[in-house]
């Protein structure tokens, strides 16, 4: 045999024994480690795990709301005058029956004191006519005049005290008329700004623009949204239900009370208005600013609480895997609600069960688990 020939082969068989040396290190000792699992059983699965507590949990419905103010009156004209003076700065906060806006009142003035006239000398005039009646009362008892006269006489009397009380309520009339000069405040809260000023002109038919804004804010309201489901806990709560709002400045303030439920339910949302009512008297809230709103129906006591991602679901509905001597058993619970990362359980734990928090995928009823400890920051 040629020497080329030998070396060719003496390499294709070198080749051959390493690739057996390699399957045989694969394979039979992958071969002899599963067997050695086999014999020491299955792998455990390391898990994170929780506690089922029993505790209070409070029954909580959480919303976005506006701030809005009690009341809104838009101030507007009555009659047509010339603004003579505007008594507040704007962005004021203003009492009720503080004085906003004189308007030029010479006029009225005027015809008021042409009314009281008017009535006086009325007023004169019926005091002589019943001076009159008593005279030609008298004169007729002793037959001098006729009865004619006298009824004469008591007729101009009635016809006077008509005239007086004429005059009289024209008098009022024009006393209440003079009150729409003086422009006062209808209700106490912060004014806006003046949409006129000193020697503007303002007309009864200008009904578009008012002469200012007063928003009533101490108490003020928090309007919001309740998922209809929740309308009858809501009901049930009534007064004693409570309110707390948060903002994006981080400021929260509570204290609040439902106030208003609105009668129908917004087909468009499935949600109904609710009205929560705060003092405000240091003006905290302000309207038209946007808020996250907690109400708190009532408070559940020793209710069994798991963390919410405990629960998983499946064909069969929800359940959790509850830990037995390191072993990972399937336990079917129903979830009444969602509160603040807990589920509350209505049925399927007693509390103080061991509960996989995470890991749950890789396992199944019957796995060994192992229980890990969560690592700082993770």
């Amino acid at each position: 045999m040629p020497k080329t020939s030998r070396t060719r082969y003496i390499l294709i068989a070198v080749c051959i024994a390493l690739v057996g040396a390699g399957l045989w290190w694969t394979f039979g000792k992958s071969g002899t480690n599963t067997a050695q699992q086999k014999k020491k059983g299955p792998v455990a699965v390391s898990v994170l795990a929780g506690k089922a507590l029993r505790k209070d949990v409070p029954f909580r419905v959480d919303s976005l709301g506006t701030v809005q103010p009690l009341v809104s009156v838009l101030i507007r004209a009555r009659v047509d005058s010339q603004v003579v003076k505007v008594h507040f700065e704007d962005g004021a906060r203003v009492k009720e029956g503080d004085l906003l806006f004189t308007l030029d009142s010479r006029s009225i003035d005027a015809q008021i004191l042409q009314a009281e006239a008017t009535l006086a000398r009325d007023k004169a005039q019926l005091e002589k006519a019943e001076r009159d009646r008593d005279r030609v009362a008298g004169l007729a008892a002793k037959g001098t005049i006729s009865q004619v006269q006298e009824a004469d006489a008591k007729t101009n009397v009635e016809v006077l005290k008509a005239t007086v009380a004429q005059d009289e309520a024209n008098l009022q009339n024009l006393r209440v008329l003079r009150t729409y000069y003086d422009v006062k405040a209808p209700v106490s809260g912060r004014i806006g700004i003046a949409n006129v000023r000193q020697g503007s002109l303002v007309r009864l038919a200008d009904s578009g623009t008012p002469l200012a804004t007063i928003n009533q804010i101490a108490p003020i309201y928090v309007a919001f949204g309740v998922p209809e489901r929740f309308i009858p806990d809501l009901r049930a709560a009534g007064e004693k239900a409570t309110v707390e709002v948060a903002f994006q400045s981080e400021l929260t303030l509570t204290g609040g009370k439902v106030a208003f439920i609105e009668n129908t339910v917004d087909p468009q949302t499935g949600t109904i208005l609710v009205r929560g009512i705060f003092q405000n008297s240091d003006e905290k809230l302000w309207p038209g600013t946007l808020a996250s709103v907690r109400v708190t129906l009532r408070t559940d006591p020793g209710v069994v609480t798991v963390p919410a991602e405990a629960v998983q679901s499946g064909q069969k509905g929800t359940f959790v895997f509850v830990v037995e001597n390191n072993v990972a058993r399937v336990r079917a619970v129903k979830v009444a609600r969602n509160a603040e990362g807990e589920s509350v359980i209505l049925e399927g734990l007693n509390g103080g069960e061991t509960i996989v928090t995470d890991g749950q995928l890789s396992l199944r009823d019957g796995s060994r688990v192992e229980i890990k400890t969560r690592q700082a920051g993770s």
